[in-house]
């Protein structure tokens, strides 16, 4: 998540995680940039990049994907109100299916996202997927800060398939739950079982 992107200083933030971690392809979400914006932002971080995004569909925004065309190609295959499904075209040839997530705050309005994705598991399950970012639901009640009960937006997760996220508070306030993961088929495993994911808070 990169609440803030209009910000300037979250500009070079981005900018020097990519360039410092080598990355090629990135998925930012919860971006709250405005359309006639969004160009600039994107060209501000990186001129050579190309992006894609989900604001044909979602009026926030959710999710913008962009990569470095140099090192491979992505191309969105279904944009949602939740996510942005595609394949990337490594430079080797390589081909691989990404499907980034920002899901909706609502219970009954991640149903269709869930959806997206079971159809993704049947659709893919020969190629290797990676599906990655912030679910707005935890798997477990353990991965919640301040409640271990497993609610039925749990139970709905778990049938598809450290804390990330924060309310920002202290003391007793304080809310921690693990929202944002990364979660690959097992083609992806085979094909690309080095690879990787890390979470800043």
């Amino acid at each position: 998540n990169v609440r803030g992107l209009s910000d300037p200083s979250k500009h070079n933030e981005v900018r020097h995680f990519l360039s410092s971690n080598s990355i090629s392809l990135v998925g930012l979400l919860e971006s709250r940039v405005s359309v006639h914006n969004l160009d600039k932002v994107v060209r501000n971080i990186s001129n050579k990049w190309v992006y894609t995004s989900n604001r044909n569909v979602s009026l926030s925004g959710r999710v913008v994907v962009a990569w470095n065309p140099s090192n491979l190609n992505f191309v969105p295959a279904l944009v949602t109100e939740q996510a942005i499904h595609g394949h990337a075209i490594l430079t080797d040839s390589v081909h691989i299916h990404v499907s980034f997530v920002y899901g909706l705050c609502d219970r009954a309005a991640r149903k269709s996202l869930w959806s997206e994705l079971s159809h993704c598991v049947d659709m893919l399950c020969n190629e290797p997927w990676v599906v990655l970012g912030d679910f707005n639901v935890t798997r477990f009640g353990t991965e919640h800060a301040s409640s271990r009960v497993v609610t039925k937006a749990i139970q709905d997760f778990n049938k598809v398939l450290l804390y990330t996220w924060s309310n920002r508070r202290k003391g007793a306030g304080v809310i921690a739950k693990k929202l944002d993961r990364a979660m690959g088929n097992w083609q992806w495993f085979k094909s690309l079982g080095d690879a990787y994911a890390t979470s800043t808070p």
